[in-house]
């Protein structure tokens, strides 16, 4: 009996991982023949990752399992970042041009709503409720709080004269603002929303992450990644090269992969020596970067090409490239928790 038991789990495991392979040719690209293989768009179960296209006013939704594009939904203008409700059944995405945000259901695969915000909205982040939005808009000082139930902007977070936000992390209540024009990081109680403190960074920082106690900051003028203490405060830099744009930290928190737009390229950095160990050239706008599940792969979007690079991440090697839409900007996975393997 227990043989049997054995023999079934280790079936089930061998399934689990084959079928989160990407499907590729004797070339090494995706397979777009094999339908099969694609999760059905709106599944709620499906692993995907959600493709604003700023130029196509889109979203391509790419199937993790066949690598391919399987729908596409029809944003206003200039779509940057998109987040996801915790339920998957939401997704929020900024409309950089059309100053709005764009509630989109990802079982009708359609806007539900659409919310004024500032000008030139940009970044994204939701509370772990999954009641609050808090938008970064470029154009002004503020940082705009929607209310979710309601659909409508509730109350602003003046970051000071001549601010300007750009991307945002949430962290309990502590929501972490780059400024692009002043080169700092904005800390904002968000229970007062007024800000506490402010990090001086390198030039042009963009997006900020956090990871076990660390802010990590990619600094783009300045080419470095920043790595702030979030007990001391204190702040250590890693050269990375110019046009430092996305930054992901592994679980276990031993790199971080960074890309950069105007240099086009991907690197990885271990963390424990503070050194770039690897770096992949030609890739054209390297902007934004998701992991997939179980961080075999990272996906980059290449805003220059219309692509989305696929990197293993063990040999830290290109394996393929899935077309998207015109001038790919961010990316975000769409996973429910324990659903869809290691996808």
């Amino acid at each position: 009996m227990k043989k049997k038991w054995f023999l079934v789990v280790v079936l089930a495991s061998i399934f689990l991982l084959t079928a989160c392979a990407l499907e590729q040719d004797n070339n090494g690209r995706n397979d777009a023949n094999d339908d099969e293989s694609s999760g059905d768009a709106s599944d709620l179960t499906s692993v995907q990752f959600y493709v604003p296209n700023e130029e196509e006013n889109n979203i391509s939704v790419i199937d993790v399992v066949s690598g391919e594009v399987v729908a596409e939904i029809e944003t206003a203008a200039a779509p940057t970042i998109v987040t996801f409700a915790s339920t998957m059944r939401q997704a929020f995405v900024a409309n950089q041009d059309s100053s709005t945000v764009e509630i989109i259901n990802t079982q009708q695969l359609e806007s539900a709503a659409e919310i004024e915000v500032g000008p030139r909205p940009h970044g994204l982040a939701l509370s772990e409720n999954n009641n609050t939005l808090y938008v970064a808009t470029a154009g002004d000082q503020f940082v705009d709080v929607i209310d979710v139930g309601e659909e409508d902007v509730t109350s602003q977070i003046d970051l000071g004269s001549g601010a300007h936000s750009n991307y945002v992390y949430l962290l309990d209540d502590q929501l972490y603002v780059t400024d692009h024009e002043n080169d700092a990081v904005y800390i904002v109680d968000t229970e007062t929303e007024e800000v506490t403190d402010t990090l001086a960074t390198g030039g042009t920082p963009r997006v900020v992450r956090e990871h076990d106690g660390y802010l990590y900051v990619a600094a783009s003028d300045s080419g470095t990644l920043e790595i702030f203490d979030l007990d001391s405060l204190e702040k250590e830099e890693i050269d990375v090269g110019e046009g430092a744009t996305d930054v992901v930290i592994d679980e276990e928190g031993d790199f971080a992969i960074v890309t950069s737009i105007e240099e086009n390229f991907v690197a990885r950095v271990d963390l424990e020596s503070r050194e770039v160990t690897d770096r992949i050239e030609d890739q054209s706008g390297a902007k934004h970067l998701a992991f997939n599940r179980e961080e075999s792969r990272v996906y980059v979007t290449l805003s220059e090409s219309n692509e989305v690079s696929v990197i293993d991440v063990a040999s830290f090697e290109e394996e393929t490239r899935i077309e998207v839409g015109n001038t790919p900007h961010g990316i975000e996975i769409k996973a429910l928790p324990g659903i869809g393997g290691s996808c």
